[in-house]
């Protein structure tokens, strides 16, 4: 009962909220709910189909510090094969008679002779040294096999980290933040790769075993003998569009699941190969993937253009091959964050 000196004691009791409320993990019908209040937000149709390219270029431009970061790990990678075959090879090579010549600097000693004269390496000595270190050249085969697996599980992280970085919307994109996001997304992002590979693997069957093996007999009686060349050049076509449509499907995918925050990714992949149908998935593909391909088969020729003997033609190769790696990644940054947009 109350008083007029205390009038308090006359308001009603209530429960005391708790101190730290428990979080509660959110169900898929409201990740989607709250996935499609971010697009309303931010509608992928803003700037009409051009839209999702520049966003795409932009983000692209904002990972440059990321784009450095991945650089860096391809390097070290490529120096665990490059750096144990130059150590066996030296340990060859300084050693022989006609060192100097082989490094490209003959003597003038070695001028006078007719087969050391020009200088360079002899296919007889590379021969030689294969034989003799036999077990070591083995190795190295096998050592390239695992770097190669290793650089696609670190492209499960890179994707990851790209679309992550791109959904949140950070400018400029951090390698901490990218690092986290690739974490974060790493077991959805290797799911989808797998779901990639086993899609290449049935379409592979079906052109080159099905498909070449029905019109094998009928190239064969074809009167002329450029009815089995162009089939089988007809079969190599369709894996290759298959190969980029299968991979513009998984990219599609891989957004969706960053977008939603899901983890499905044969549903995804499904979504993706559904998605890869439209206008602005292609077009983004075309616009972002040709010039890039330009560019590096331009690179592959620069590359046959730099002969000749002395530091500065290694020099040179070594910068051509990195900015080949540097533009790939960056095409890569570029097409996932315009998927990101389209999600």
């Amino acid at each position: 009962m109350g008083s007029p000196n205390d009038p308090g004691m006359e308001t009603p009791l209530s429960p005391l909220p708790d101190a730290a409320p428990k979080r509660s993990r959110r169900t898929a019908p409201e990740k989607k709910r709250a996935a499609r209040g971010r697009r309303e937000k931010t509608p992928a149709a803003a700037g009409g189909a051009h839209g999702p390219i520049r966003s795409g270029l932009g983000f692209m431009l904002a990972s440059w510090r990321v784009l450095l970061f991945i650089l860096a790990i391809q390097l070290l990678l490529g120096l665990t094969v490059v750096l144990p075959f130059w150590q066996a090879a030296s340990a060859r090579l300084d050693k022989h008679p006609h060192a100097s010549s082989l490094a490209g600097s003959p003597s003038a000693y070695e001028r006078s002779l007719p087969q050391w004269a020009e200088g360079g390496m002899d296919p007889g000595i590379w021969g030689d040294m294969k034989r003799l270190d036999k077990s070591f050249y083995d190795g190295v085969t096998t050592t390239a096999y695992w770097v190669a697996i290793v650089a696609w599980l670190f492209g499960a992280l890179v994707a990851g980290g790209f679309l992550g970085t791109a959904v949140s919307g950070e400018n400029p994109a951090r390698v901490s933040a990218f690092l986290s996001h690739g974490a974060r997304l790493y077991g959805p992002m290797l799911r989808m790769g797998l779901c990639f590979a086993l899609a290449f693997y049935i379409a592979a069957r079906l052109v080159f075993e099905a498909w070449g093996g029905a019109a094998q007999s009928s190239e064969f009686m074809a009167s002329s003998e450029a009815a089995g060349f162009w089939g089988a050049r007809l079969r190599e076509g369709v894996m290759v569009l298959v190969f980029f449509w299968l991979r513009i499907a998984a990219d599609l995918g891989r957004a969706r699941m960053a977008f939603l925050g899901t983890r499905g990714a044969v549903k995804a992949f499904f979504s993706g190969l559904w998605r890869s149908l439209g206008l602005r998935p292609i077009l983004a593909a075309f616009a972002i993937g040709l010039p890039v391909y330009a560019v590096l088969f331009g690179l592959g020729f620069l590359a046959q253009a730099l002969v000749g003997d002395g530091t500065w033609v290694l020099v040179a190769l070594f910068l051509v091959f990195q900015f080949a790696v540097l533009l790939r990644w960056a095409g890569r940054a570029a097409l996932l964050g315009a998927y990101a947009k389209l999600s």
